[in-house]
């Protein structure tokens, strides 16, 4: 049982954003991030649900922010369908009043829907390229449609390349996959969404089974099969 006190609560088409503090953004202006966001996944990847998405954006401890999404789904023979998607964002009382806390609150919005496209069960060796893909699709979309400037995407490569560069599990792999993605959309920005399209249809088609086996497409689109062998690993920052 829900038993918050929510200081607003607003809805749009696909979503309801309720907020447990006074945020420095009023509530439409969420409703417009993810409508707009939620526009441009579905020109990449397809339908996404067609449910309201709840989204809360609840207070926690200043040292404990952060973000997920809860999926409850019902499956009918080889379909499945959505019967509520819950986006959760914890966020201290006093935050998002100076810009990287107000772009830090976006990405976690963004990231969580996306999700929604890019989800599933999969091993802990899928889990770094899923969460680089949707760091890394997140982050862009969010400078694409002028959400965020254009600085935050110069800092989160250097950040990308010095974590890529240490050896701590799994944020280096995470870090290497993400500058995969960026030299694949360098290269060829096409073959990037190419590569979000299949893995959301293969998400899609393999709902229905306990584990999603991703190596065919990382193969096909990177290359490679896992950035998890050590001499792997200094082979592909070398060639970065």
């Amino acid at each position: 049982m829900n038993n918050r006190a929510w200081d607003s609560v607003a809805s749009s088409k696909n979503f309801t954003y309720k907020a447990e503090a006074k945020r420095p953004w009023i509530p439409k202006t969420i409703l417009e991030l993810l409508e707009h966001t939620r526009q441009e996944f579905e020109k990449l990847m397809g339908p996404g649900p067609d449910i309201v998405i709840q989204v809360e954006d609840r207070i926690c401890e200043s040292n404990n922010y952060g973000a997920r999404s809860e999926i409850n789904r019902q499956i009918y023979s080889l379909r499945e369908r959505f019967r509520e998607i819950k986006i959760i964002c914890e966020l201290p009382m006093e935050f998002g009043y100076t810009e990287p806390e107000q772009d830090l609150a976006y990405h976690f919005f963004v990231h969580e829907l996306f999700h929604c496209w890019i989800s599933g069960s999969v091993s802990s060796r899928y889990e770094p390229s899923v969460e680089a893909i949707t760091q890394y699709m997140t982050s862009w979309i969010l400078v694409h449609l002028g959400w965020c400037s254009e600085d935050l995407w110069v800092q989160e490569q250097v950040s990308w390349q010095e974590i890529a560069e240490t050896e701590d599990p799994p944020y280096t792999a995470i870090a290497i996959y993400k500058l995969l993605f960026d030299k694949m959309y360098t290269d060829n920005p096409e073959n990037l969404f190419a590569f979000c399209r299949d893995l959301a249809d293969c998400f899609y088609q393999q709902r229905n089974r306990e584990e999603i086996d991703l190596l065919p497409i990382l193969q096909h689109y990177l290359g490679i099969e896992l950035v998890e062998d050590e001499k792997l690993i200094g082979k592909i920052n070398r060639s970065l």
